[in-house]
């Protein structure tokens, strides 16, 4: 019972797991698994720079157990794993995020650009237009005042229709009376010319008689 608890605590101290932690091979060309810990092992696969694995356990013997994407497990000496990917896999990554950003920085320059366009083409059309209704507004005003214009010269042109009528109608009546006036001259020259006439037959039929009747007195005398 004495040796067993030291052996419990050696092998619990010895090894230390850590479930669900990633690692990296580290800046090497490429590193051995192993089936256990040490190189009297048998080498299980060669693993490449970078390649992402999933660690299970860590030992004092500087051996760690990982399991592979594909789902080998084995031992790697722990010295050569990293928390973060290897410079060469930041890098990249770095690159392609620059690159990206890149990309994106001149497509948001070149919306940006088209943007200062459309707002430069809608300012001169605001513009455009401002000065356009300022034109409608006056010629607004200008047909108001025509049409004000045109409201008194029509109640001026019914007024003025109106006196004519009133005019024709006096003019008619006028023309009435003149023609009644010269139907009753046209009557009294008559009248005076038959007079006339009556008169010049009564004197041509008594004078005759008086020059006789004056003979008459003068021979017997």
């Amino acid at each position: 019972m004495k040796f067993l608890l030291p052996l419990t605590y050696l092998l619990l101290s010895s090894t230390i797991t850590i479930a669900e932690e990633m690692r990296y091979v580290s800046d090497e060309f490429s590193i051995t698994m192993r089936t256990g810990q040490g190189t009297q092992h048998k080498i299980i696969k060669s693993i490449k720079t970078g390649t992402k694995l999933e660690l299970i356990e860590t030992s004092e013997d500087g051996y760690s157990n990982v399991r592979m994407p594909n789902g080998t497990e084995g031992w790697v000496l722990t010295r050569y794993l990293v928390v973060q990917p290897v410079a060469k896999d930041r890098l990249a990554r770095a690159e392609k995020i620059i690159t990206t950003l890149r990309t994106q920085t001149k497509s948001l320059k070149n919306k940006v650009d088209s943007l200062s366009s459309s707002s430069s083409t809608l300012q001169k059309d605001g513009n455009r237009l401002s000065k356009s209704n300022i034109t409608l507004k006056k010629e607004l005003a200008n047909i108001r005042e025509i049409a004000a214009n045109q409201i008194a010269l029509n109640d001026e042109n019914k007024s003025l229709k109106e006196q004519v009528l009133s005019l024709k109608r006096e003019m008619q009546s006028v023309q009435q009376d003149n023609m009644s006036l010269q139907d009753r001259s046209a009557r009294d020259w008559f009248l005076i010319g038959a007079g006339v006439c009556v008169v010049g037959i009564i004197m041509g039929l008594v004078l005759p008689n008086l020059r006789f009747r004056r003979k008459q007195s003068w021979s017997s005398i």
